[in-house]
């Protein structure tokens, strides 16, 4: 089930590049306010009867080469947030093995969790693009059905902003941290 749920949220986090428009699935905002950024629909997919996946960027940035998004799952499945945050940290575990930028840190909400973590992409052997992720799960009850609700925030740097952008990320942990508290990501399906 790890394998599965972790392939499951990868998978359908990168599928933004084939984005043709965005349907609005559920209602968590829009835009949705981080850290004093807004963020607006970009991209969504409703790929199966249980998942759910909204894509928020802010103006002027786009899918293909974005500086910051902000992204909402819903899964329709009883697991845990321990579980999926278990899951992730393996996967981010083997690609340590391939990618020596990659680190992560988990902290603990009652229970929620916050995953952050960091991964790298080359071209020719040098860094080309460096990432940072803020994972929020959270399980909740919509329409009587458990769920996992994970709420993410992404920031990517590339090329010659990378090394500023690594320094600038322990200035910016607390505020990520505090920012995924006060959302209280409640998403709300329209009524059938």
């Amino acid at each position: 089930m790890k394998i599965y749920l972790t392939l499951l949220i990868t998978l359908f986090s990168w599928l933004s590049v084939f984005a043709q428009s965005a349907t609005e699935y559920f209602s968590v905002g829009n835009p949705i306010n981080y850290c004093g950024t807004d963020y607006f629909l970009a991209w969504s997919s409703h790929p199966q009867d249980n998942y759910y996946l909204q894509e928020y960027l802010p103006k002027g940035e786009t899918l293909e080469h974005y500086n910051q998004m902000f992204t909402v799952n819903i899964i329709f499945r009883d697991i845990k947030p321990l579980e999926a945050v278990t899951a992730k940290v393996a996967e981010l575990e083997q690609r340590k093995q391939t990618d020596p930028v990659t680190n992560y840190s988990v902290a603990k909400n009652g229970d929620e969790y916050i995953l952050e973590f960091i991964v790298s992409d080359t071209k020719n052997d040098e860094l080309h693009t460096v990432e940072v992720n803020v994972y929020y799960y959270k399980q909740m009850t919509i329409d009587r059905r458990k769920v996992l609700v994970l709420g993410f925030y992404s920031g990517r740097a590339y090329e010659d902003d990378i090394l500023p952008f690594i320094k600038s990320i322990p200035d910016k942990r607390n505020s990520w941290y505090e920012g995924m508290l006060k959302l209280n990501l409640n998403p709300k399906f329209p009524k059938k």
